[in-house]
C-alpha cells in the first residue's frame, strides 16, 4: 500500500472542520448532491446532505488542502452550478451517477481545466464503460456502494466485494481509486472497519472518505485518534491482506438493509 493514502471528510460544522484541519486531513467534501437523492434512496438507510453554497464558502476560507464539491448528477446539474462551485473555491468536483461518456464530456467542457474532475462509479452503466472513462482526463474514481446496491436491488452494500465486481473493475482503472467509508479501525458495525481496510489495501485503494460512521464514532474517539489510527493501518506494510474468508464472505453477503 502506498504511504500517501489520502483521507477526506464530509463537512459537518465549523467546529469539527477546525479539528479536522488540525489533524491534517487531506481534504473536505462539501456535498451539493441532494436533488432526487431522497427519492432514489427512500427505502434505504443512507445519508443525504443538505449542503449549500454558504457551506462551500465557509470551508473555502479555511486552509484546506483540497476542497471537493460533489455536485448534483446528470439529471439535475447545470453549467451554472459547476461555475458556482469553482467560483466559491472548489479545487475538485466529484461527479455522481455517471452513465455515459457524453455526460463526462459535458462536465469537462464546462470546467475547461479550471479544477480537477473525479467520478463516482455507482451505476451499472458506468462500470460497463470504465475503460473509456479511465482514458478521460479525470483525477480519481470512487465506487459508490450505496447507489450501486440500490440499482442492483441488493440488500448488502458490500456485496461487490464478493460477487466479482471489484475484481473485474479494479484492473481497468489507472487513476486514483477509492471504495467504502472509514472510521476508527476498532469500530464499524455491522462490518468492522478493520476488515474494510484490509480489502481496500487488497485492491490498492489510494484514498478513502470519512462520513457517517466516522461522525457517529466521535462520541467515543477524538478526531485525531481516528485519523492517526487509520494512517497507521494504511501505512503498515506488515498488515496481512488475504482473500476473504468464508465467514467474511457471509458477512458481505447477508441481508444488512
Amino acid at each position: 500500500m502506498k504511504s500517501n493514502f489520502e483521507l477526506f471528510a464530509f463537512y459537518s460544522n465549523a467546529r469539527t472542520l477546525d479539528k479536522l484541519i488540525e489533524a491534517n486531513i487531506d481534504g473536505i467534501v462539501v456535498d451539493w448532491e441532494n436533488k432526487g437523492k431522497s427519492n432514489r434512496q427512500d427505502l434505504y438507510n443512507t445519508q443525504v446532505n443538505e449542503h449549500t453554497a454558504k457551506d462551500l464558502e465557509i470551508v473555502g476560507i479555511k486552509e484546506v488542502k483540497n476542497l471537493i464539491c460533489r455536485i448534483n448528477g446528470p439529471e439535475y446539474w447545470s453549467k451554472e452550478e459547476i461555475d458556482l462551485a469553482i467560483e466559491l473555491g472548489a479545487s475538485e468536483l466529484l461527479v455522481p451517477m455517471i452513465k455515459s461518456v457524453d455526460e463526462v464530456k459535458f462536465v469537462l467542457d464546462c470546467v475547461k481545466n479550471r479544477v480537477k474532475i473525479s467520478l463516482m462509479l455507482e451505476t451499472n452503466e458506468a462500470l460497463m464503460i470504465i475503460e473509456q472513462l479511465d482514458k478521460m482526463p479525470v483525477h480519481r474514481f470512487f465506487v459508490g456502494l450505496n447507489d450501486l446496491s440500490i440499482q442492483r436491488s441488493s440488500r448488502n452494500i458490500f456485496f461487490p466485494f464478493v460477487d466479482g465486481t471489484i475484481d473485474v473493475l479494479r484492473p481497468k482503472i489507472s487513476k486514483k481509486f477509492g471504495i467504502a467509508g472509514l472510521t476508527h479501525p476498532l469500530a464499524g458495525d455491522p462490518v468492522p472497519c478493520s476488515l474494510l481496510i484490509k480489502q481496500m489495501k487488497r485492491y490498492d485503494a489510494s484514498f478513502g472518505f470519512l462520513r457517517r460512521s466516522f461522525y457517529k464514532d466521535l462520541d467515543i474517539y477524538e478526531i485525531s485518534e481516528i485519523i492517526n489510527a487509520l494512517r497507521e493501518n494504511f501505512n503498515d506494510n506488515n498488515l496481512i491482506v488475504n482473500d476473504l474468508t468464508m465467514d467474511e464472505k457471509r458477512l458481505f453477503s447477508q441481508d444488512l438493509i
